[in-house]
């Protein structure tokens, strides 16, 4: 069989030209196109370099499992049982996400491996499922909306080319379930042009900043300097720290933008993912604009849920920025577990919610300040231009902890301080 990668490889763009066009000449009948759309992602996906028929196959399992969940909390049966209904959903979720946890994180592999099934494995045989990350988001979503009954159009096709859509499958962005399926409907209207020329522009921008513009600052990131990180000049550091930055927001912002133009071209809208996030004045607005489906998807399901529960407490209650910033810093952590096992990005995500917390008081305490020069400068474009530079910053020092282990970090920072 064909293998490539997304994007990279002509064997794709070949690939996505056959699918385009047989998902564009069946738009007469909904369920052979939708079918059509459903057997032409799992091929596409299978065709990746890691991934086989062995994934595909658990993958769509798990996605059966939440599927049959989602039907049950959506139909009549928990109308009147809502404990049984909380006990269900919750036991899907917490399944979900050990199930993300088991083959994102290589730790947990090597001690079940080890410790419960008596096996000996080194790094060649934990188990890595491209797309468990985004696919999981996407089900907890399923499950949680289900609960409240908020899903449309359920059906099972629907559902499975929500999962596998294979133009967001890998990095995403993490659309949501409604947004996608009612818009896998027979559409009279054809837009085949418009969205053909909207789409390959969009195509051309992501291409031209993941592979021109990341590829012109990656020599400079920090963890792609030649030698040991300790040998490096302050300077080196300094401008290591800010290219990885840019190359991080190129690089991923570019195949976002590739992901949403291939979507485009097939006539299915996804979400925006990125928006200008580095011209952001203060850390709040940057992540409201840098992984923006992700930012999302975190602020409905857990910075909403946990504020939630947290108000029920008296005293909490009534110390409101106190409440949010407890569930800011609890969300940034749980981001950092989510993007690596390693204690470093548990600190990252600490040290981003610290950051949104003083935020948080600064702009209550700001509020307060009658001073009219203060509230002059407070509008003025010289206070924006130096959130900017603050921002900028803070995002891009965060990037050493997101970069290297806890000792490396401290080795480094020691060095450069003192």
């Amino acid at each position: 069989m064909i293998t490539f990668n997304f994007y990279y490889d002509l064997y794709f763009w070949l690939a996505f030209v056959a699918v385009v066009m047989g998902f564009r000449l069946l738009n007469f009948n909904a369920v052979v196109k939708n079918l059509f759309l459903c057997v032409g992602s799992m091929l596409m996906i299978l065709a990746l370099p890691r991934f086989n028929l062995t994934s595909l196959v658990f993958l769509l399992l798990l996605s059966l499992f939440t599927f049959l969940v989602g039907w049950l909390l959506s139909s009549d049966v928990f109308l009147e049982r809502k404990v049984a209904g909380i006990f269900v959903s919750g036991g899907a979720i917490i399944l979900l996400v050990t199930t993300l946890a088991f083959f994102k994180y290589s730790l947990l592999q090597s001690y079940f491996f080890q410790n419960i099934v008596e096996m000996k494995v080194g790094a060649s045989e934990i188990i890595f499922i491209i797309g468990i990350s985004y696919s999981s988001f996407k089900m907890i979503h399923f499950v949680i909306e289900s609960y409240k009954r908020q899903i449309k159009q359920l059906s099972l096709l629907n559902f499975l080319n929500y999962i596998f859509f294979f133009p967001a499958f890998i990095s995403g962005p993490i659309n949501r379930y409604n947004q996608f399926c009612e818009q896998l409907v027979v559409k009279k209207e054809n837009r085949l042009l418009d969205d053909t020329r909207g789409g390959v522009e969009r195509v051309i921008h992501g291409l031209f900043k993941k592979f021109v513009l990341s590829t012109i600052v990656s020599s400079y990131v920090l963890v792609n300097k030649q030698g040991s990180i300790m040998q490096l000049s302050g300077y080196d550091v300094i401008i290591g720290m800010y290219a990885y930055a840019l190359y991080m927001y190129f690089d991923f912002a570019g195949y976002s933008d590739i992901a949403l133009g291939a979507a485009k071209i097939m006539g299915i809208e996804l979400p925006e993912n990125f928006n200008a996030p580095f011209l952001k004045k203060n850390i709040q607005e940057l992540w409201a604009s840098w992984h923006m489906s992700l930012t999302r998807w975190l602020t409905d399901y857990v910075y909403w849920p946990l504020a939630r529960f947290l108000r029920r407490n008296g005293e909490l209650s009534k110390r409101p920025i106190l409440l949010s910033n407890i569930s800011i810093i609890v969300t940034f952590i749980i981001c950092g577990i989510w993007h690596g096992e390693s204690s470093n990005f548990v600190v990252w995500g600490l040290y981003h919610g610290i950051g949104l917390s003083i935020l948080n008081i600064y702009q209550k305490q700001k509020r307060k300040i009658r001073n009219k020069f203060a509230r002059q400068y407070f509008l003025s474009r010289y206070s924006k231009w130096v959130g900017i530079v603050m921002t900028f910053n803070f995002f891009a020092l965060g990037i050493l902890i997101f970069s290297f282990d806890l000792a490396t970090l401290k080795a480094l920072l020691t060095r450069l301080l003192f």
